[in-house]
């Protein structure tokens, strides 16, 4: 009986890996333009735009720098030594971690950083959401440990997702959001809907939109637009870029806000600013950027993302994506260190926010 057990186990293990094989094998082929696609019924911004590319595999692409993200790229980086190691285990920085009660309890137009990439924002009565994440990932530790501020906000009207990645689109976050706030629309990039509609409850409305389209939000106070960044998607093994990714701005009657979700330098940092030129709050990461050579498709450094707000001619940079979680190899303080450094000579156009920290629109 133990033997047959034996040879049983041994037949499974060995068609687990031939199957795991086979679909890493799709996964890090070359990507090639295939055909272009739309979200129908929305309305596109740029004109003669074909839609966002897709690949000969369905998967989507970014536009300037098409890329699968190999997974022989990841274990390569997770195997080799952390040039930074030293300097990371002896920097203390911690971001100041304030109080968020009286923004979230007033009813005034700003923003307040919750960490990470999550940013609550009022706009004309509006309130909005980005990439919540009020708990920690599986396998990812948090520089700072805070409680959740779920309870402190009153009102919800949207939630944007950038994307699928699990410290952007966290599904116990999102399940609690939706529990709170039943009515809340959720935004995201073209086919999230099967995701999360499986979050949120059946009142819930999930939208979702192609680069260079808005969403259609009825008789909404605010505009949002989705638009292309570089970066990718994946939550599990063979999902490479089967969801969209992308920034977003929101634009009121007097503000416009850009949040840039994750994504490396490019173009479509001018491209935005050309379509949007009155930006006025730039939100952008700036951490989980080392090494290079594997970040660099994927998250803006320091200097890039101040090359990226220059490219905007937006008026004010709001740093975002550093020293909440352990995602990379660089110190937690370098990102705010090297960032200081780089927009020295526009110091005064950066709004550098604590943990908790919030700012008012002028």
């Amino acid at each position: 009986m133990k033997a047959w057990l034996k040879r049983i186990s041994i037949i499974i293990g060995v068609l687990l890996l031939v199957l795991v094989g086979a679909g890493f094998w799709t996964e890090i082929d070359e990507t090639t333009l295939a055909e272009h696609v739309s979200q129908p019924g929305l309305e596109t911004i740029r004109l003669g735009w074909p839609g966002t590319p897709v690949d000969q595999k369905g998967r989507f692409m970014n536009d300037e720098f098409p890329m699968v993200m190999r997974p022989s790229r990841l274990l390569r980086w997770q195997l080799s030594p952390n040039p930074f190691a030293e300097e990371k285990e002896n920097d203390t920085w911690r971001p100041n971690v304030a109080d968020p009660t009286e923004f979230l309890a007033s009813d005034r137009n700003g923003l307040i950083w919750l960490g990470h990439a999550s940013v609550y924002i009022r706009l004309n009565g509006v309130a909005i959401l980005t990439d919540p994440i009020f708990g920690s990932p599986p396998l990812i530790k948090r520089y700072v440990d805070l409680p959740s501020p779920l309870e402190k906000i009153r009102t919800l009207d949207y939630v944007l997702l950038s994307h699928d990645h699990r410290d952007h689109m966290d599904e116990p976050t999102l399940r609690e959001i939706a529990k709170k706030f039943p009515n809340a629309k959720f935004l995201a990039g073209m086919r999230s809907e099967e995701l999360l509609r499986d979050f949120v409850t059946p009142t819930n409305d999930v939208r979702t939109a192609g680069w260079f389209q808005r969403f259609d939000l009825g008789n909404s106070p605010v505009e949002i637009y989705f638009l292309p960044v570089r970066h990718w998607s994946r939550r599990g093994l063979f999902d490479s870029n089967h969801r969209l990714w992308g920034g977003f701005v929101i634009r009121g009657s007097e503000t416009s806000i850009y949040f840039g979700g994750d994504s490396g330098y490019g173009r479509h940092y001018r491209e935005t600013g050309e379509f949007f030129p009155e930006i006025d709050y730039f939100v952008i990461g700036i951490g989980a950027y080392e090494p290079r050579w594997f970040m660099e498709p994927n998250h803006n450094s320091p200097a890039d993302a101040v090359k990226a707000f220059q490219d905007s001619c937006a008026r004010y940079l709001v740093p975002m994506h550093y020293g909440t979680l352990n995602l990379s190899d660089e110190p937690p303080g370098a990102p705010l260190r090297e960032l200081t450094r780089e927009a020295a000579a526009i110091s005064d156009r950066i709004r550098i926010l604590d943990l908790n920290g919030s700012l008012y629109f002028e």
